[in-house]
């Protein structure tokens, strides 16, 4: 892939998800069983926000207690995400602007997958010659 082909192509597995009513102690056992550092949180009535590895460490560091705390309390709820027609390079300068390691992708505004910075700087790299 190069940096400017649709990150669409960079998604694989289904979206990872997770309840508002969940704990944040379920979070981190999903995170860690999907092997994903984000979940797209959600409700029968749709998306209600994300919630990253990093939204549980600082849940941590603030001395939350993560078999009690809700993951509603600790979600993002503006949720950051480009259309699959976005370039690579696109999703990366969404990425550093928003200072964020995970994005959303969507398809007229659905997300259907979540790219890991890991997944665009590959592809980043391809693209750099050797010497």
């Amino acid at each position: 892939m190069r940096p400017t082909d649709a990150v669409g192509g960079l998604i694989g597995d289904p979206v990872a998800t997770i309840r508002p009513t969940a704990t944040l102690k379920e979070a981190a056992e999903r995170l860690a069983a999907d092997d994903v550092g984000l979940l797209v949180v959600v409700d029968p009535a749709g998306v209600r926000g994300v919630i990253s590895e990093r939204d549980i460490v600082s849940a941590v560091a603030d001395g939350y207690d993560l078999a009690e705390e809700r993951v509603r309390d600790s979600a993002s709820t503006d949720v950051l995400k480009v259309e699959e027609s976005a370039s690579i390079r696109a999703a990366a300068r969404a990425m550093a602007d928003a200072r964020i390691r995970h994005l959303a992708v969507s398809r007229k505004g659905v997300i259907t997958g979540v790219v890991s910075i890991r997944d665009v700087v590959d592809v980043l790299l391809e693209d750099v010659p050797t010497s």
